[in-house]
């Protein structure tokens, strides 16, 4: 069994015997309580679950993609994918609206929804850039 001296810190290999004490400082640990684990379970248990509730914050704040709406994605691909300049067959349509999704997603990773409404112009104009590039 290796324990550690109370008094002065010393890490010590003993076997159950009657007569225990530092082989460096010759002090008893008559009298002592040792256990194998320095912290307790609660207490660690308590520090994991917060870790746990923190990671899953950090990982939904930092790591997860920024999505808009469903009804502003919606809107958005809807009046891409359908302008009104004539009709289309439906596989033209089907890549129209596969470009206009590619164009969001690269749009959303620029300008939040949050800033859709102050930054429309340039929300306009980078969509456009990215509809262009996703053709």
């Amino acid at each position: 069994m290796n324990i550690e001296c109370p008094h002065c810190n010393t890490e010590n290999t003993i076997e159950n015997a009657d007569n225990i004490h530092c082989h460096k400082c010759e002090k008893s640990f008559k009298g002592f309580a040792f256990r194998k684990y320095k912290t307790s379970i609660i207490g660690t248990g308590v520090a994991l679950m917060l870790g746990a509730y923190a990671g899953q914050k950090v990982d939904g704040h930092f790591f997860e993609p920024k999505r808009y709406s469903t009804a502003a994605i919606y809107e958005i691909v809807s009046y891409c994918a359908n302008p009104t300049e004539g009709l289309f067959t439906q596989a033209r349509q089907q890549k129209l609206a596969e470009t206009c999704i590619c164009a969001l997603n690269k749009t959303m990773s620029q300008i939040s929804e949050v800033e859709l409404k102050t930054r429309s112009s340039e929300f306009k104009k980078l969509f456009n850039q990215h509809v262009a590039v996703c053709r």
